[in-house]
């Protein structure tokens, strides 16, 4: 319990800093959502349940804080969820570059998602045009940071593991 409760805490910092911080003009173009790494992380390091019903609540918090179309961003974290979790069968998901390729992928079609629902169909291909150089940077940040973010939440991670198994040995004694 006490690990879901850092990861929620954790999770909603990330909303807090990305609503505020990635959101000044320092970083319009190239900031883009940085609770992609963390929902991947989630998928690949936590049981199924704790990460599934944390995706859930993390995505519910980011459609309400964002004011966008509400229940975009929860729908894009729960298909990113099941396709990592379906992914983890079928590929070797501790590999560095397997992991860039995923937050990439990722990051490409989420923008891509709120493109189409953003865009009007008298403007569409005009306004996709316009879009195609920043969704691009976004891709190429999140290829660069995405890897950085997962290593430390994996250190955090295994830090709470190693902590939580002390507190176990000692409730033993």
């Amino acid at each position: 319990m006490k690990p879901f409760c850092i990861y929620t805490i954790f999770g909603l910092g990330i909303i807090v800093g990305q609503t505020t911080i990635l959101g000044l003009p320092v970083f319009h173009g190239i900031s883009y959502d940085v609770l992609i790494p963390f929902v991947i992380f989630l998928g690949l390091d936590l049981p199924e349940r704790q990460a599934g019903i944390l995706i859930l609540m993390i995505g519910f918090v980011m459609d309400v804080v964002s004011g966008g179309i509400f229940g975009l961003y929860m729908t894009v974290y729960l298909w990113t969820f099941f396709l990592i979790k379906g992914a983890v069968s079928y590929f070797d998901v501790k590999d560095l570059a397997f992991r860039s390729m995923v937050i990439a992928v990722c990051i490409l079609a989420e923008n891509l998602v709120f493109v189409l629902f953003v865009v009007t169909p008298s403007k569409g291909i005009k306004l996709l045009s316009s879009h195609i150089e920043l969704v691009m940077a976004r891709v190429v940040f999140g290829l660069i940071t995405g890897p950085v973010i997962l290593f430390g939440l994996e250190k955090i991670h295994s830090r709470v593991q190693t902590l939580q198994k002390q507190r176990q040995n000692v409730a033993t004694q």
